[in-house]
């Protein structure tokens, strides 16, 4: 029998942008479980600005990684802050 081997470079919380202060909590607990590298953070295609993010992110002290403006895997895009914060506070 061969034994195939996966190496994992990435483990990510996807926190829906929709999602308030429990986001912080939910997160917390998959952190605690694995050895996470970053957020992506989703549903930001609507009138949800995802501000819980960058509180996850500093909560957690991973890096925010990527972006979800709608549902299809093309509407996912790396995390840009200057064009977040802008977005953020427009």
């Amino acid at each position: 029998m061969i034994e195939k081997v996966t190496t994992v470079n990435e483990i990510l919380f996807v926190l829906d942008g929709t999602t308030g202060q429990n986001g912080i909590k939910q997160a917390e607990t998959f952190a605690s479980s694995v050895n996470l590298t970053g957020l992506m953070v989703t549903k930001l295609d609507g009138s949800t600005k995802g501000g819980i993010a960058i509180a996850t992110e500093a909560a957690l002290q991973v890096p925010l990684k990527y972006v979800g403006f709608g549902e299809a895997i093309d509407d996912l895009a790396p995390f840009d802050g200057d064009g977040y914060i802008t977005e953020l506070l427009t």
